[in-house]
């Protein structure tokens, strides 16, 4: 049997002349150290020896293999194809080996993508024998740069890309497109059957660019890359919201295909940043409110002011500068702060256009304060926008720079003095611009001598300058403004760039300039810096580096040096991958390597988001992007990409997170109710307190209209709530509803509830309600408990008002019959009092005593049902004279106690006088009644409590027990018997109903045996 070569050519063999056993030996070695697989078929194309390749790629046993028809991992077809390969190949009509692009089915039913190359063996032209060899064709690396098919590349990177949210458009080398992922179609509402094939620049142009918030933009750009396919282009641009569309912020990311299939093609990645614009949008809103309402500078005025010109803040410095209080100025114009003259002119308005055309402005000008008096100000306003670009407002810097002023009016005044001693060149012309002073440096810059300029025009010595506007302007704007003005630009005819400066004054204007060539280049130069620097900042890099993977040289830019605390010198040579990873940190090491490893394996992308330590020791967050480039034989070569440090984001993220949790504990531990519905209206979430109040898990309505399920109607009222009262349709509304709305509900176990129900709105960036939140409590028991309570009171007022009818009518009813037996006892004892033995008058004298004790019980209990009825109206009461009335009239009974009272300033109170008046007169009365063996001490003094006094008498008598001190105040309560002390037993009763009567308090401190004080509380007359 042959294998192509004849024995003569034996020189030319792959094993020499060696045996046939070492040969054998030799190719079975060379079999198993392939790692593509390999297969011998018989002339009947049955396996008869397979290697540990194909069994890997077949997922069969070598034992299932052996002795199969080839038919069972290829399909029929490509098995014909095959065949009449190997015949043209015998028969001399084909030379060399043929590759065939297949599907070889594996054990499992999948179809693997591969490439199969044969080879016959043949024995005089007749075939022996078939060798094959069988290349996986899934990798990674070969998958996504060939994309062999342009209507569906293998299954797992689409799934890949879908599943990682990124677009893509595959364009072959006419920008037509080959080929775009689902997320295409998602994101530009596309549909990716109708757009394979058509020219990306017209889909761009008639579709995709509508979709932007920036549509000319955005084409201009990408079709840029149509027109020049030799550069990577990375922009970030938004897609606007539509039907059944979100908007989304999206990164655009395209390069040129340099090998394969679409060979001077392109591919366009677009991934959605939407979450990282959101953090950055938060972040920078942070730091500009921070830096907007420093409120610590005392130099400059900073205030905020809203579109309209309103001042909406105010900080130390402005209220020095300009004058105003804080609460006096918030809300007013800013107009306020310029002369009258400039308002007339409307100067306020046209400085806020011009910042919000500019961005920024600046100027200097009068200014006026709260007092009246003008300063000269520098102020800067700077129009404030959120990160969608919406006006937000103003903030307004200024700076009382009138001494600055002063001196540079003496500075003017001085300048004849001096200009012949400044370097630059100097030149002064009077108002017909007539030169009339040149020094040397200006003789040598204009190039012509000082009798040459002296007296002649300046527009007719260099008349290409009058037909430059700029400097035309400068020179007029000075002369009739008498304002500086300046200008900088090329000069052809003296050949340099020129920086001029005008000094206008009475007699003409004073000119300094320079030649400030150098300095140009210079900033040119800078500029070209300046954008390459920004290039690199917008495309994310605060860091680079490219690693030889096969020297282990590692080599870094300086930024990203010393964000791994690298020396940066030592990085730029190149350092051991080792030393990089070990500033990871060692929570993320290990899965920092596994991605590194894995990007190796399969020579693709690498992208790791993880925690490094600096040369500081501080943790910095970073996101870093990379891929791996292999040499002809696939083996990894260099391994290049760029790192962004995402630590401000990351913080964001993380303060984010841990509200999220905080509000999501709140949430369920809620002891009321909580409901959560999107912009929309649909409820997303209830906790169980809601559920419980609504008798179950019954939050599934998904728009205001299903609302209608939920029944309630007004507690108060029993009308039905309408769709448009209820709380969440409020709230959607953007409505914050901070005074409840209380209902009677049905809930869906059958129960009645009253519920209260309060409401906030939750707004996005742009202010539109993104989320509405409903709190629900249950009141149905304080409810009823309420109603219980409002009728016990109705009954005790109704009972009170009877008992006090009662109370009055029976004194008055009983003073009549109680005067008759006084009459008639007096009568007795005046007619018949010598007849009575001893005996006999005692007990007249016991009746008449028992008659006025009556009368004067009746006429206190008379007083005290009229407490309420019977007083006067309230007046500011001198409490001070009020006591000295008083004490008039207790003067027999003080000199008989030989009492001793001393009295504080007393306040004045709102009051009824004679109930007052009453009530210090039964408080000294007790006093002096209970003083025991010793004669009275008694002491009245006062004291503020917020909007009362409270009043204290105090004497050193025989004191209260304490279990008495409550009784002491209830009607008829005697704590003496009558032949202890006098009294009804009414004094205090009669003090208390008078005291609440006012609205106050009176009660009891006291020890037996150690005196007593009594406080009593009374409203105070506002101002005392």
């Amino acid at each position: 049997m042959s294998t192509g070569a004849s024995p003569e050519e034996g020189d030319g063999r792959l094993w020499g002349s060696v045996d046939d056993d070492a040969a054998l030996e030799r190719y079975r070695a060379l079999v198993g150290a392939i790692d593509d697989g390999v297969y011998q078929l018989d002339a009947d194309g049955t396996f008869v020896a397979v290697n540990d390749g194909l069994v890997e790629i077949t997922g069969y046993e070598r034992a299932d293999l052996l002795g199969e028809h080839v038919s069972l991992i290829l399909d029929d077809g490509d098995v014909s194809a095959i065949e009449d390969a190997v015949s043209a190949r015998l028969e001399g009509a084909s030379e060399g080996r043929e590759t065939f692009e297949l599907g070889v089915r594996a054990a499992t039913g999948e179809v693997v993508p591969c490439g199969l190359r044969v080879n016959p063996l043949a024995d005089d032209g007749e075939l022996r024998a078939t060798i094959g060899v069988v290349r996986d064709r899934t990798e990674p690396k070969r998958r996504l740069d060939t994309f062999e098919s342009p209507d569906a590349p293998s299954g797992s990177v689409t799934d890949v890309l879908d599943e990682a949210d990124i677009g893509v458009f595959v364009l072959d080398d006419a920008f037509e497109v080959a080929w775009a992922d689902e997320t295409v179609e998602r994101y530009f509402g596309l549909d990716r059957d109708a757009i394979v094939g058509r020219d990306k620049r017209t889909l761009v142009e008639e579709t995709v660019k509508h979709e932007l918030e920036d549509p000319e933009r955005f084409a201009e750009t990408v079709l840029a890359t149509y027109d020049d396919n030799s550069y990577i282009e990375r922009f970030e641009c938004r897609v606007t919201a539509d039907d059944g569309r979100d908007g989304r912020w999206l990164e655009h990311y395209s390069k040129p295909i340099e090998s394969g299939r679409y060979a001077g093609g392109r591919i366009e990645f677009y991934y959605d940043i939407t979450d990282r614009k959101r953090s950055e949008s938060a972040l920078r809103e942070s730091r500009e409110e921070f830096r907007s309402l420093v409120d610590a500078i005392e130099e400059y005025a900073i205030f905020r002011l809203d579109p309209a010109g309103r001042v909406i803040s105010w900080n130390t410095g402005a209220e020095r500068i300009k004058g105003y209080d804080r609460e006096e100025i918030l809300g007013e114009e800013f107009s306020v702060f310029y002369t009258p003259e400039d308002r007339a002119a409307g100067v306020p308005e046209r400085n806020l256009e011009r910042a919000t055309e500019r961005g920024s402005f600046e100027d200097e000008g009068w200014r006026v304060r709260a007092d009246g008096s003008r300063f000269w100000a520098n102020v800067t306003i700077t129009a404030v926008r959120d990160a969608d670009g919406t006006h937000r407002g103003y903030l307004k810097v200024t700076r009382d720079v009138t001494e600055r002023r002063r001196y540079e009016q003496r500075l003017e005044s001085e300048l004849e003095e001096v200009f012949g001693r400044i370097s630059d060149a100097f030149y002064a012309v009077d108002e017909e611009f007539r030169f009339t002073h040149v020094n040397d440096r200006a003789e040598d810059l204009l190039q012509h001598s000082a009798d040459e300029l002296l007296g002649e025009r300046l527009w007719d010595v260099f008349p290409s300058a009058a037909e430059i506007d700029e400097v035309w302007d400068a020179f007029h704007t000075a002369r009739e403004t008498q304002e500086a003005t300046s200008y900088e630009l090329y000069y052809d005819t003296l050949g340099f760039w020129v920086e001029a400066n005008l000094y206008p004054s009475e007699t003409g204007i004073s000119v300094y300039f320079r030649d400030i060539t150098e300095r140009k280049e210079r900033e040119q130069y800078l500029e070209e810096t300046k954008e390459q620097l920004e290039a690199a900042t917008e495309a994310g890099a605060v860091g680079t580096w490219e690693w030889d993977v096969a020297e282990d040289t590692f080599v870094t830019g300086a930024s990203f040096a010393r964000t791994f605390g690298l020396d940066p010198e030592r990085a730029r040579k190149g350092v051991p991958l080792e030393r990089v990873l070990s500033s990871i940190h060692e929570d993320d090491r290990d899965r920092v390597v596994a991605r590194i490893e894995d990007a190796l394996e399969t020579g693709g992308e690498y992208q790791a988001e993880y925690r490094v330590r600096n040369a500081d020791g501080e943790i910095r967050w970073v996101f870093a992007r990379g891929h791996v480039e292999c040499d002809g034989a696939g083996e990894a070569e260099t391994f290049p990409g760029a790192l962004t440090d995402i630590t401000e984001r990351k913080r964001a993220e993380l303060e984010a997170e841990s509200q999220r949790r905080q509000l999501e504990t709140l949430f369920r531990v809620l002891p009321v109710g909580a409901v959560v519905a999107d912009g929309e209206g649909s409820l997303i979430r209830a906790n169980a307190t809601a559920k419980e109040i609504w008798g179950g898990d019954v939050f599934d309505a998904d728009s205001v209209a299903e609302y209608e399920k939920y029944t309630a109607v007004w507690a108060d009222s029993g009308e039905p709530v309408e769709l448009e009262e209820r709380t969440m349709s409020q709230v959607l509304r953007g409505e914050e509803v901070t005074e409840p709305n209380v209902y009677e509900i049905r809930t869906f176990d059958g129960e009645r509830r009253i519920v209260m129900e309060h409401g906030m709105p939750v707004r996005d960036e742009r202010g539109d309600v993104r989320r509405a939140v409903v709190t629900v409590t249950d009141i149905t028991e304080r409810r009823e408990y309420q109603r219980k309570l409002e009728e016990t009171i109705e009954q005790l007022e109704t009972s009170n008002e009877r008992l006090e009818q009662f109370a009055y009518a029976a004194s008055h009813d009983l003073q009549e019959p109680l005067r008759m037996v006084s009459s008639y006892l007096q009568l007795i004892e005046s007619r018949y009092g010598e007849l009575f033995d001893a005996d006999g008058e005692e007990f007249l004298q016991f009746a008449i005593e028992g008659a006025e004790r009556m009368r004067s019980m009746i006429d206190r209990l008379l007083a005290y049902s009229r407490v309420e009825t019977g007083g006067s109206s309230f007046e500011p009461i001198d409490l001070d004279r009020l006591l000295d009335d008083v004490l008039d009239d207790l003067q027999l009974r003080l000199e008989e106690s030989g009492a001793g009272v001393t009295v504080e300033t007393l306040p004045r109170v709102n009051g009824d006088a004679d109930q007052l008046r009453q009530v210090f007169q039964n408080l000294l009365e007790n006093a002096i009644e209970y003083s025991g063996d010793e004669p009275p001490t008694i002491r009245v003094d006062a004291e503020r409590l917020d909007g009362t006094w409270k009043i204290a008498v105090r004497d050193e008598g025989i004191g209260i027990a304490l279990d008495d001190q409550e009784r002491v105040f209830e009607v008829f309560q005697r704590l003496h018997g009558r032949g202890e002390h006098e009294g009804m037993g009414i004094g205090l009763a009669l003090c208390q109903r008078i005291v609440e009567r006012h609205d106050g308090e009176i009660w009891v401190d006291s020890d037996p045996g150690e005196g007593t004080t009594v406080f009593v509380t009374l409203p105070a007359v506002e101002g005392s």
